[in-house]
């Protein structure tokens, strides 16, 4: 299973002070840290579990709304 065919953004926060990442397909997952890279990361980290435990539970994980295997950053 791929995170990196989903569609990624991180824009920094000035009220949180952090870059926050989120992704298209997950909207409720997000994930905040100090730099881009790091933000971006975490949520793949995240994506990769949710999606580990969709598939091990028979549900249908959510799929990518991109086709090739560009990372967005906003």
């Amino acid at each position: 299973m791929s995170v990196a065919r989903y569609t990624y953004e991180a824009a920094w926060s000035e009220e949180e002070r952090a870059f926050i990442a989120r992704v298209r397909e997950f909207p409720a997952l997000e994930a905040r840290a100090p730099s881009r890279g790091a933000a971006l990361r975490a949520l793949k980290s995240v994506v990769y579990a949710v999606a580990k435990d969709l598939a091990d539970s028979e549900a249908r994980p959510q799929q990518p709304h991109n086709t090739g295997d560009e990372e967005q950053n906003g």
